[in-house]
């Protein structure tokens, strides 16, 4: 089950990731309010133990659901969680006004299992094959959650949203 939180990535995991058929995809877009996609893949991961629940959340997002992720741990359900850290530079065009907040310190806890992609490297483009070799192993044998620190480069912008800018 693919869950979308609402956000700036929000389009290119529904574009790029496949789902097996209509009961695999959660676009929890009410409102667009942030933090709602972590709590939906937690509830998938509960009631279809039988597929892997994906949570695809913003740094925001994420901010904003921490506490579930101390949740989505003690469950114990296999939950892959990619949160997508837009990494600000001094001179960047802001998309928002705050920049990307630290990596919270759920994140730092040796309880679930976390991989990191590489700074600078921009996820459309994908991290290295040997970012992903923890990835790997805990899809070999999914057990628990999975947290990818996913570092997106700021300077890539959905079209969608530099459309909406324009506007303004």
């Amino acid at each position: 089950m693919l869950t979308i939180d609402p956000g700036h990535f929000m389009a290119w995991p529904a574009m790029y990731l496949d789902v097996p058929d209509a009961a695999g995809f959660g676009f929890n877009q009410s409102f667009q309010s942030i933090g709602l996609g972590l709590g939906a893949a937690i509830g998938a991961a509960v009631a279809r133990p039988d597929r892997l629940a994906l949570a695809v959340v913003g740094d925001g997002g994420a901010m904003m659901a921490l506490g579930e992720l101390e949740t989505a741990a003690s469950l114990g359900e296999p939950l892959l969680v990619v949160v997508q850290r837009r990494r600000v530079r001094r001179g960047d065009p802001p998309l928002r006004p705050h920049g990307s907040p630290r990596r919270p310190g759920a994140l730092r806890t040796p309880g679930p299992r976390r991989v990191r992609t590489r700074r600078g490297r921009a996820w459309h483009h994908g991290p290295s094959a040997a970012d992903l070799d923890a990835l790997d192993e805990w899809l070999a044998a999914p057990a628990g959650l999975c947290v990818v620190d996913a570092r997106i480069t700021p300077t890539v912008v959905a079209d969608w949203l530099e459309e909406a800018f324009r506007t303004h």
